[in-house]
C-alpha cells in the first residue's frame, strides 16, 4: 500500500521534512501520522492527541463529504492546509434470510434495544480518555482465515428493506473460533446478549481509535482490562442479528466509521 507524504499531497517540501502520513485521504480511511517537534495538531475544531514521538491518528467517516482544515503547529512554524477526502464507492449487499424480528423489531423489544443503545453510548463516551498511543504496537487480524461474508461500507438490504450501511468486516468461520485483539487496548465494554450485536467487545486503542467485535459466543475479557495485540479476547458465535457463525469486526476513530483494513497501512 502507498505511504503518503504530505509533500506529495500538498507539494510542500518543508512540510514533508517535518510530517509523514500513512494512509489514503479518502472516505472510510484512517490516517496515521508522525511529526517532528510537534506542539499542537488541530483538525477543524478538534485537538488531535499525539505521543512523545509525534505519533497521531485521525480518520474520515464512510460518508464524509466535508472539506477539513488541518493545522499542525511545529517548533518553528505552523502548517495550515485544507483536506477534502476522496469519494469511495461502496457495494450493495442483499440478505434475504434474516429473521423478520431483526428487520423490524417487535414493540416488546423496543425498550430493551433503547437501553442497550444507552449502555453502548456511555461506553463510547470513554473513547478518547486513553491518551497513550497503544496502537503503535502494530496490527493483526482478529482472525487469520475464513470467508469474507460482508465488506465495509456496503448498503444493507435485509429481506428487501434498506437498512444502515455495514460498518465493519464480516468473517465467516466456525463457532468457537478464537478472536484476537487487533492491537493493544483497554476494554471499554464487554456486553452480553444485546439484541442486535449479541455478545460483543469494545476496545479503546488510544487517541480515539477503537475497535469492536460482535456476535461472539463468549467474551473472555472484562471492562477496564488491558489487552495486548493478538491476545484472545473471545470466541466466534452467532448471537444477535446474525444468520450464521461469523465475526463482525468494526473500527472507528471516535464515531467516524472506517474500513478495518485501513489499519494495516500502519505496519508498512
Amino acid at each position: 500500500m502507498k505511504i503518503f507524504l504530505l509533500a506529495l499531497l500538498f507539494s510542500n517540501l518543508m512540510f514533508s521534512q517535518s510530517v509523514n502520513f500513512k494512509g489514503k485521504f479518502a472516505q472510510g480511511n484512517l490516517i496515521f501520522g508522525k511529526a517532528d517537534n510537534v506542539k499542537e495538531i488541530m483538525l477543524d475544531s478538534l485537538n488531535i492527541d499525539f505521543d512523545k514521538k509525534g505519533n497521531f491518528v485521525f480518520g474520515f467517516d464512510r460518508d464524509d463529504t466535508s472539506t477539513h482544515l488541518l493545522q499542525i503547529k511545529l517548533e518553528n512554524k505552523t502548517i495550515v492546509r485544507k483536506i477534502k477526502p476522496e469519494t469511495t464507492e461502496y457495494n450493495i449487499q442483499r440478505i434475504n434470510r434474516m429473521e423478520q424480528k431483526y428487520v423490524t423489531p417487535p414493540k416488546t423489544e423496543l425498550d430493551r434495544i433503547a437501553k442497550e443503545r444507552e449502555i453502548s453510548k456511555k461506553a463510547r463516551e470513554k473513547i478518547g480518555d486513553e491518551k497513550t498511543s497503544l496502537f503503535t504496537s502494530g496490527f493483526v487480524k482478529p482472525i487469520n482465515h475464513g470467508r469474507i461474508s460482508g465488506v465495509f461500507g456496503s448498503q444493507r438490504i435485509l429481506n428487501g428493506v434498506p437498512k444502515n450501511a455495514h460498518n465493519g468486516l464480516d468473517i465467516a468461520v466456525p463457532r468457537g473460533t478464537p478472536v484476537k485483539a487487533m492491537t493493544d487496548g483497554v476494554v471499554r465494554l464487554s456486553a452480553d446478549n444485546f439484541y442486535y450485536s449479541g455478545n460483543y467487545i469494545l476496545l479503546d486503542h488510544g487517541h480515539g481509535l477503537n475497535s469492536f467485535y460482535l456476535h461472539l459466543s463468549k467474551s473472555l475479557v472484562k471492562e477496564g482490562q488491558k489487552v495486548k495485540k493478538g491476545e484472545i479476547i473471545g470466541e466466534v458465535g452467532t448471537t444477535g442479528r446474525s444468520t450464521g457463525p461469523h465475526l463482525h469486526w468494526g473500527v472507528q476513530w471516535f464515531n467516524k466509521r472506517v474500513d478495518p483494513n485501513s489499519v494495516f497501512i500502519f505496519n508498512n
